[in-house]
């Protein structure tokens, strides 16, 4: 396994665990809306189905321009980001269709869009997706890990 492999496993796992939460977390947000009211239901799946394939889109593609040139980075990110409002923009319109009177569908696909936000807040404050798996085991590197002990032990007192 190449270096750049290693490199990238951390962001693989975060994207693959990102997904995973966030489509079991609009499922369960699509059933409770059910009971509430159906349109509402169908806007979440819509919505959270679009906010994870916009997720899905610009992570995969900033993954591969991970080594490249800034600039080129930086174009990339923005031409993504303009296909993924479009699709957040299709998805809102659909769900607003759903029901034009009193926009259940619409409030649905908006919070179906957010639920990746959550999930990526969540797993970017709890680290839960560094958790050691089974597949992290076999490819350790030989290489020295730093300590930062001492740089967090230091004192800015202005003594020395």
């Amino acid at each position: 396994m190449s270096s750049t492999d290693n490199t990238l496993k951390p962001l693989r796992r975060f994207r693959i665990m990102a997904v995973r939460f966030s489509m079991l977390l609009t499922v369960i947000l699509s059933a409770g809306f059910y009971i509430w009211d159906p349109n509402a239901a169908q806007g979440a799946m819509l919505g959270g189905i679009a906010g994870i394939l916009g997720f899905w889109i610009i992570a995969i593609r900033l993954e591969k321009l991970a080594g490249k040139s800034p600039s080129k980075v930086q174009f990339a990110a923005l031409t993504f980001s303009a296909y993924r409002f479009a699709l957040y923009g299709a998805v809102l319109y659909r769900a607003y269709t759903l029901d034009k009177v009193e926009w259940h569908g619409l409030i649905g696909a908006l919070v179906g869009i957010m639920m990746i936000r959550l999930v990526l807040v969540f797993l970017g404050v709890t680290g839960y997706d560094k958790a050691a798996s089974p597949s992290d085991a076999d490819t350790e590197t030989d290489e020295p890990v730093e300590s930062v002990e001492s740089d967090s032990n230091r004192h800015d007192d202005g003594e020395k």
